[in-house]
């Protein structure tokens, strides 16, 4: 059995998987004839632009 801090580790991690499964696709939603390549170079800003943002957190 995991100790209660890996438990909530994992969780943290899966939170994070699907928050960047939910805006990839709003970025299908808001971009419908951007192919997968484009999509995937959003994604990657967006994740970028909030690793560096601190304010945020």
């Amino acid at each position: 059995m995991d100790s209660p801090e890996a438990q909530r580790f994992r969780l943290a991690l899966e939170m994070a998987d699907l928050g960047i499964q939910l805006y990839r696709q709003r970025m299908r939603r808001e971009h419908p004839s951007a192919g997968d390549e484009e999509i995937e170079a959003r994604v990657q800003g967006w994740l970028m632009r909030r690793a560096g943002d601190y304010s945020a957190r």
